[in-house]
């Protein structure tokens, strides 16, 4: 072995100036009981059992509600009046400015969605729209009617409020379910400490060397 292959094989054993590193906080529909950041407008937000023609609920998430709204067969149900709306609060805390952030929600049987009072996207539209048990038209809640968008433009460091303005139109059962991903920065972690690996590998480039050395002289 050449000194100078030893001496680039040490280099490369060296620990690195920096390493790159990230983070992904993700955040989702679960009663306040679960999650002390949920909240609506008439109290604490609630994990209901969903009406049987409903999606099931997204990854890790809940059917929410201000009450037992969703499945007519459970315990204690109730159908709000047409015209309700209830506005269910999710307050997401952020350490950086999101690089990439999306979510995926339904509301029966539609929703209005903000993100710090800035209106993201509107309610259904009414005209054309039966609001047949579930919404006919995005959001609804059902895979085919639910809406996935990117909401990094919205947000920000610190502390933002996402509103769903989950409205009654035709009766029936009514609930919210959403999920949502925030992904941070990718950084630089300076001097990072080497493990005890690093420093075995690192002994035995240094014996490489040696070994070389006194090779070249016996020579």
């Amino acid at each position: 072995m050449k000194l100078s292959s030893c001496l680039f094989a040490f280099g490369l054993l060296l620990p690195a100036s920096g390493v790159l590193s990230g983070a992904t906080i993700t955040f989702a529909s679960q009663g306040t009981p679960s999650d002390p950041n949920e909240w609506n407008s008439l109290g604490g937000t609630i994990a209901i059992a969903p009406h049987p023609a409903w999606a099931a609920a997204l990854p890790g998430s809940s059917w929410v509600s201000y009450f037992n709204t969703g499945d007519p067969a459970s315990p204690y149900y109730m159908s709000p009046p047409n015209g309700t709306v209830v506005s269910f609060f999710e307050l997401l805390t952020l350490p950086w400015e999101p690089n990439t952030a999306t979510i995926t929600y339904r509301a029966d049987d539609s929703a209005a969605f903000f993100i710090n009072n800035v209106l993201v996207r509107p309610e259904a539209p009414s005209s054309g729209n039966t609001y047949n048990r579930c919404s006919d038209f995005p959001v609804g809640c059902t895979v085919n009617t639910e809406v996935t968008m990117d909401i990094t433009p919205f947000l920000s460091s610190g502390a933002n409020t996402l509103r769903f303005d989950v409205a009654q139109r035709n009766g029936v059962s009514f609930g919210l379910n959403y999920l949502g991903s925030a992904a941070g920065p990718r950084k630089v972690i300076e001097n990072p400490v080497p493990e005890p690996a690093t420093f075995g590998l690192l002994g035995v480039a240094l014996l490489s060397i040696g070994l070389w050395h006194r090779k070249t002289r016996q020579g």
